[in-house]
């Protein structure tokens, strides 16, 4: 809607006094409590907020029905429902944009571009950290419902953006702990240290917990190369470029926000059947490396994402 370029025509939610209460705040008139029924409305397109074990379901439904999606979170909650929902875009001629809309802020596009070009010599290394206090009791912490906190969190600060940022990702090795929420079927991974190796090379250090303390904020990501580096101002569109002969501070005005950027994209890709920057077939990228991380911390050892993806086809 903040694009003025869509309408909401239609709210599904298996509660229905939901999708009249969500309904009633987007003004839209039609509200389910099944899925399904959304086709009597209509649309050119779904975005599917929910659960992602739920939301696996509701997007093979919806490239099946023959609608184009537009995904708020990861791909899926597995690597095996991750594979069918982009074999269903491409076998349908569907697109499927997943939700990473940091690959739509100005100065991430702006740190890609520095490092592709090698503007401040060859990438060595990039580091960050997310602390966020989950909700114990949401969908969130339930290992099975959300597919596990490096899906979830990990992927989504920082790790999507940087892989984007510094390339194709080669190995994986992680360390793990539970310490406030230990009872069955919560996350595997409370809090994990992961360290992605990178095919030029370069590695990225990220720390991600659903444990975040009063006051303590997320570190500023900041990337490491030969000849400078670049820290990541989160608050504001606003990065600091360290080079030999001083510091450079770049920021853009806030326009709309990543968000709307993305949603912006994706109803161009409607028209033009270009695909936007989270295509299904990148998104896949998250699923394994999430799966790579539990295989880490599960087996204590350096996992090689391309023998994974071999024993995943075979």
């Amino acid at each position: 809607m903040d694009t003025g370029r869509a309408e909401i025509c239609a709210l599904a939610s298996r509660r229905l006094e939901s999708a009249r209460a969500c309904a009633a705040e987007l003004h839209c008139d039609a509200c389910f409590d099944d899925y399904r029924r959304l086709v009597e409305s209509q649309p050119d397109a779904l975005l599917i907020e929910v659960p992602h074990r739920a939301q696996d379901e509701i997007a093979l439904w919806a490239l099946e029905a023959g609608f184009d999606v537009l995904i708020g979170g990861c791909l899926s909650s597995s690597v095996e429902n991750g594979e069918k929902i982009a074999a269903a875009a491409t076998g349908g001629g569907r697109l499927v944009e997943t939700g990473y809309q940091r690959r739509y802020d100005p100065a991430w596009e702006e740190i890609r571009r520095l490092i592709q070009n090698k503007t401040l010599g060859e990438p060595v290394m990039a580091v960050t950290m997310a602390l966020w206090n989950a909700d114990p009791h949401s969908w969130y912490y339930d290992q099975q419902e959300s597919g596990g906190m490096p899906l979830v969190h990990l992927s989504y600060c920082y790790l999507n953006a940087v892989r984007w940022i510094l390339g194709t990702p080669v190995s994986v090795a992680a360390v793990a702990n539970r310490k406030a929420e230990i009872s069955r079927g919560r996350v595997d991974e409370e809090s994990c240290a992961v360290l992605v190796g990178f095919e030029n090379g370069a590695f990225a250090s990220a720390t991600a917990s659903y444990l975040g303390p009063e006051g303590m904020v997320d570190s500023r990501p900041r990337f490491v190369c030969t000849n400078g580096g670049i820290l990541v101002d989160l608050t504001q569109p606003t990065i600091t470029i360290s080079r030999g002969d001083g510091l450079e501070e770049r920021s853009w005005e806030m326009g709309p926000s990543p968000f709307v950027r993305q949603a912006e994209r994706f109803l161009s890709a409607l028209e033009t059947r270009a695909p936007a920057l989270n295509p299904p077939g990148d998104a896949l990228m998250d699923l394994r490396i999430a799966a790579a991380v539990s295989a880490s911390i599960r087996e204590k050892r350096t996992v090689d994402l391309d023998g994974l993806a071999r024993r995943e086809v075979r």
